[in-house]
């Protein structure tokens, strides 16, 4: 099991870092996307196995990707985007997404409504994440450069 853990966040990495060069972003900037993307999926499989629901654990897969692609941005001054949109990648429902529309095509409206119903929940799970740890970083550094300012004087 810890095997397939540790697989699955390699292979995330590797699609989180060859999505940023599909992207061309600057060279020097693939590996820490990668990274951004390997923490997003090993955040989100943590959360599958704490509780199971994949609409919580893409939220808390979208905070650490935003999180950590934020800490990224500032570490190498390069915009947040850069690290965010290669990271999100291996989280995008794409493969229940297919089976939605699978389903729609074969009359199954049911099942389809059902599944389009959770890539939408997970989507905005994501972005949800995403806009928390916006926040929170902008709270934070404002909070850390007024706490600077302070010292000064």
């Amino acid at each position: 099991m810890i095997i397939t853990i540790i697989l699955n966040i390699v292979f995330s990495f590797g699609t989180a870092f060859l999505f940023a060069l599909l992207f061309n972003s600057p060279k020097y900037l693939l590996t820490p996307a990668g990274i951004v993307g390997a923490i997003g999926w090993g955040a989100f499989q943590t959360g599958m196995m704490v509780n199971g629901s994949d609409v919580q654990s893409s939220f808390i897969g979208g905070l650490f990707i935003g999180v950590a692609g934020h800490m990224m941005s500032r570490k190498f001054f390069s915009p947040v985007i850069l690290f965010i949109i290669p990271g999100i990648i291996p989280l995008v429902p794409g493969g229940t997404a297919y089976e939605a529309i699978k389903n729609l095509v074969l009359n199954d409206y049911h099942e389809a409504l059902i599944t389009m119903i959770k890539v939408a929940l997970i989507s905005s799970s994501i972005a949800l994440g995403l806009l928390i740890a916006d926040l929170l970083s902008k709270v934070y550094y404002k909070y850390k450069k007024h706490r600077q300012l302070n010292k000064v004087k």
